[in-house]
């Protein structure tokens, strides 16, 4: 009998062992599948983070794209996260009652939000806003963020003050050429669009009463109340008009002449012409690509509360200087002044016109002394006081330009702004964003000063 319990436990026991032993290689045959598995899912997902990519450009880039269809548009890649979008539908109607054409805009609703239809094609976006204060609206009616879109003949003004709620708050429209740039002052309460003749044949002349109005002109809105922008100024620029803008204002300009001195500061625009050296009207005066203009009474002139007789006296701008780059310092090809920007210099205060030039590559020119007298064929100013430039070819004997800095691609010019050149794109210089954070060698201001490289030096400071 107690044999036969031994044997009967040995064989529990042996039960046991195997179920043992089966149990562990299960678990292990498991743990390696599971492991092999994720070993590959983190292969499967390198790879679908490669797949998944997707060049925006090149994708949309074939014989049968459209810019119409929307859904050749809606392109993204892992690495961005949409939170919001608006298709810029103001009330459901493309454009206004007639007696706000090109005067003043009109209020927007919510319920249009994303719902057909949509307005047009979007050119240029400006931001302003307290970013730094989280976009804090202020009991005095200041701060919060807005976006400012220029899109095809009218602009929108976008609260962003919280991103993943998009709100339109109103749009201007203006039945004449397309609206190219925009711009913003920092205070949030002026806009500066411009028109642009070389578009006509994009957009075709309207039959109205206005039918030749506008077309090369610069206009000014006053935007201090968001849900009611209006027009306060204009300037005609014949033939073309400008192709973009910028603004500054001067707060030390120690040569303004007597009649202007007692102003605390000055305004001066800088337009872009986009047919430099031409005739303008029946003038015979040839005026340069890039054109500085002072406004005498500063934002002041621009008030909307004015009378007529005031207007006409008051909102008057005054061509103080031009340039153009000289063609002997080009690789040949177009000067097309395509974009303005205007920018403090971080470390030397200078200010700089950052200015593309399509095939005359970019240049970098000082405005920051503006004469007494006005110069408004830029004969001298700012004509000579470009300080930097950089295109594809040498445009100096020695290959850099001055002794401060400029360069070049070490392109021929056939390369840069030639057939080929122009097949590639090269020479087509478009914009240019200055930078307050220098750079040398991929090395930032952020990083220790012992891993700059020894031609970095030490910083601004360096002696």
């Amino acid at each position: 009998m107690q044999t036969k319990e031994l044997k009967e436990d040995e064989r529990a026991a042996d039960k046991v062992i195997v179920i043992a032993l089966v149990a562990l290689l299960t678990i292990s045959l498991i743990s390696g599948l599971a492991y092999m598995s994720l070993d590959s899912g983190d292969d499967e997902n390198q790879s679908d983070q490669t797949s998944a990519w997707i060049d925006p450009v090149v994708e949309i880039e074939d014989e049968n794209h459209s810019h119409s269809d929307l859904l050749a548009h809606r392109l993204q890649t892992d690495n961005m996260l949409l939170i919001d979008y608006h298709n810029l539908n103001c009330d459901g109607n493309v454009a206004p009652p007639a007696e706000l054409d090109n005067v003043a805009g009109r209020p927007c609703y919510p319920e249009f939000k994303n719902v057909g239809p949509t307005p047009g094609d979007s050119s240029e976006i400006s931001i302003e806003g307290n970013f730094m204060e989280d976009c804090e609206k202020k009991p005095d009616g200041t701060g919060g963020c807005y976006a400012y879109v220029s899109s095809y003949n009218q602009f929108e003004i976008l609260d962003i003050s919280e991103p993943n709620n998009i709100v339109l708050l109103s749009t201007y429209y203006a039945e004449i050429g397309r609206m190219i740039d925009i711009k913003v002052t920092p205070d949030n309460n002026w806009v500066l669009v411009n028109h642009e003749l070389t578009n006509s044949d994009l957009d075709p002349i309207p039959q109205d009463d206005d039918a030749n109005s506008g077309a090369n002109r610069l206009d000014v809105i006053d935007v201090s109340d968001k849900t009611g922008p209006i027009k306060v100024a204009e300037w005609n620029n014949p033939p073309a008009g400008f192709h973009n803008q910028d603004l500054h204002v001067d707060c030390d300009w120690e040569d303004a002449p007597l009649i202007y001195a007692q102003e605390e500061c000055h305004l001066f625009l800088y337009g872009a012409d986009p047919y430099p050296e031409m005739v303008e009207g029946d003038s015979g005066v040839f005026y340069k690509g890039t054109q500085v203009f002072y406004v005498p009474l500063g934002f002041e002139a621009w008030r909307p509360d004015v009378n007529d007789e005031d207007q006409n006296t008051s909102r008057e701008i005054i061509r103080w200087g031009g340039y153009s780059p000289e063609p002997e310092t080009t690789c040949g090809g177009s000067l097309f002044n395509h974009d303005n920007v205007f920018h403090v210099h971080p470390i030397t205060g200078q200010a700089l016109l950052y200015i593309s030039y399509w095939d005359a590559g970019l240049r970098i020119v000082d405005v920051s002394n503006p004469p007494s007298v006005p110069d408004p064929e830029g004969i001298s100013w700012p004509q000579d006081y470009e300080v930097g430039r950089w295109l594809g070819c040498p445009s100096a004997d020695d290959g850099w330009y001055g002794p401060n800095g400029g360069g070049h691609a070490n392109m021929t010019p056939e390369e840069w702004g030639g057939s080929t050149g122009a097949l590639n794109g090269n020479g087509w210089i478009h914009y240019a964003i200055p930078y307050d954070h220098l750079l040398c060698n991929g090395a930032a201001e952020i990083d220790p000063v012992e891993t700059w490289d020894a031609e970095c030096g030490t910083g601004p400071d360096d002696p």
